[in-house]
């Protein structure tokens, strides 16, 4: 965090620009702080302090602490210019200059083509192994849940506020999901089922599907007599990852409701606590004897809680080459071993932030670009069983290459009329949640000291 007076030291002295003026005179506080500019020329220092220090009283008044957190982080977000700041090479900037939208195109796409594997070989256990005994899903799912807890970890310190929280979240899920859903029942169910339409549509299976899928009580949507002829009868198998997202999600507002957001080490223990438990439990053999929600909400905790330390130490963490020489020996010296898991995610997590934070100015227009990963994640799966099942003789290229433009399109058409007009409506939901109740938990209260 820049404090104010570092803040002051930086400011240079053509920083009041007409934009910054404008600001200040929406809101009626020109006049005061011209004064104050005319009060404080003693000294060069004396006038940047002061003008600094009425500026942070311009944003507490015009934009709030309870949304935007420490004004003065604010200010230095907002209104210092970026070259003017001391960032090391690699180092987590704040904002949305990133690359996290195409890094998660790239990880819907290796899910893609790893279960395309599964389903044109006719056996779930052969997609192929790229990281020790880790496949291409499998790994990019951990990638999501990696970036999943520094975004959303981020999300919740910039808010501040339980329903502008709950109204980006659900509306980041549900709208999709539920058109998504509507699809595969209506669409590819039909053209994919081998019983009679009247028996298909009349089948509890059918017509429950909504209420177990947005539930996450059942999201496989095996439905009657569909694809009996594939190696996998399921309907949307990656569903199920999503109910460990909604978890982490309610995790993050809870540790937020609790106060347990405010020092670092506290984030540090969403990382630590997992960690522990899947190395205990793999060495001991503990989930063998437990349902496998328990060694899945291990395994999502890592990744989620990982990314989530990532943030809170964002001003200290460096992804040098020698921190990946360091973790990749490590990783390959505990191969076979449960820590494995732990060591793999931070390979997976200097991956991320190492490509996310790339400054490539010739590139930015890829920041830019929608984020159809949502999209792509939820159709393929639909897609490349229907496919097979019309068409079985394809090979796992063919059927990659067939499947992914058509779950593009989907994902696009999905992203630009159910998505991005549902989160749109972010902030009216917000207000309709505050109108019925729902309320901020604790009031300006200091986020990730140290």
């Amino acid at each position: 965090m820049v404090r104010l007076d570092q803040m002051c030291n930086l400011i240079p002295s053509c920083f009041f620009s007409e934009t910054l003026t404008e600001k200040a005179k929406w809101e009626g506080k020109l006049k005061d702080a011209s004064a104050s500019r005319k009060r404080e020329r003693r000294t060069h220092w004396t006038y940047r302090y002061a003008i600094c220090s009425e500026l942070t009283q311009i944003c507490n008044y015009t934009l709030g602490l309870s949304h935007f957190g420490d004004s003065e982080t604010y200010m230095t977000n907002i209104f210092l210019p970026e070259t003017t700041m001391p960032k090391a090479k690699n180092a987590i900037r704040e904002g949305h200059d990133n690359f996290f939208t195409p890094l998660r195109l790239l990880f819907a796409s290796l899910v893609v083509f790893g279960h395309t594997f599964a389903i044109a070989l006719r056996d779930s256990a052969a997609e192929p192994h790229v990281l020790f005994h880790y496949t291409f899903s499998y790994l990019a799912v951990n990638l999501f849940f990696i970036a999943s807890g520094f975004l959303v970890t981020k999300s919740m310190v910039f808010r501040g506020d339980t329903p502008s929280f709950i109204s980006a979240r659900a509306l980041r899920i549900f709208p999709a999901l539920i058109v998504h859903v509507l699809f595969v029942m209506l669409v590819i169910g039909p053209l994919g089922t081998n019983l009679a339409l009247f028996e298909f549509f009349s089948d509890p299976s059918w017509y429950l599907q909504p209420l177990m899928v947005l539930t996450f009580f059942e999201t496989n949507m095996v439905m009657p007599g569909m694809f009996q002829t594939n190696g996998e009868d399921l309907g949307s198998a990656p569903l199920w990852t999503l109910r460990f997202e909604v978890i982490a999600y309610i995790a993050t507002l809870l540790v937020f409701s609790l106060g347990l957001l405010r020092k670092k080490w506290m984030v540090l223990l969403q990382f630590v606590v997992p960690s522990i438990f899947w190395i205990t439990g793999q060495h001991f053999g503990i989930f063998e004897n437990l349902p496998a929600t328990i060694e899945n909400l291990a395994r999502f905790g890592i990744a989620y809680g990982l990314g989530a330390t990532i943030y809170a130490y964002r001003d200290r963490v460096s992804f040098s080459w020698i921190a990946l020489i360091t973790v990749a020996v490590g990783s390959y010296m505990m191969r076979g071993t449960p820590v494995l898991e732990v060591m793999m995610n931070l390979l997976l997590a200097w991956f991320i932030f190492r490509v996310a934070y790339l400054r490539l100015p010739k590139f930015n227009w890829m920041q830019r670009i929608p984020d159809l990963s949502y999209g792509i994640y939820i159709y393929h799966w639909c897609i490349i069983q229907i496919l097979f099942y019309w068409m079985p003789n394809l090979g796992v290229i063919e059927l990659f290459v067939l499947t992914f433009p058509i779950t593009l399109v989907l994902a696009a058409m999905s992203w630009y009329i159910v998505e991005k007009p549902a989160l749109n409506s972010k902030t009216r939901f917000a207000n309709w949640m505050r109108n019925i109740g729902i309320k901020r938990p604790v009031s300006n209260q200091e986020l990730l000291l140290d």
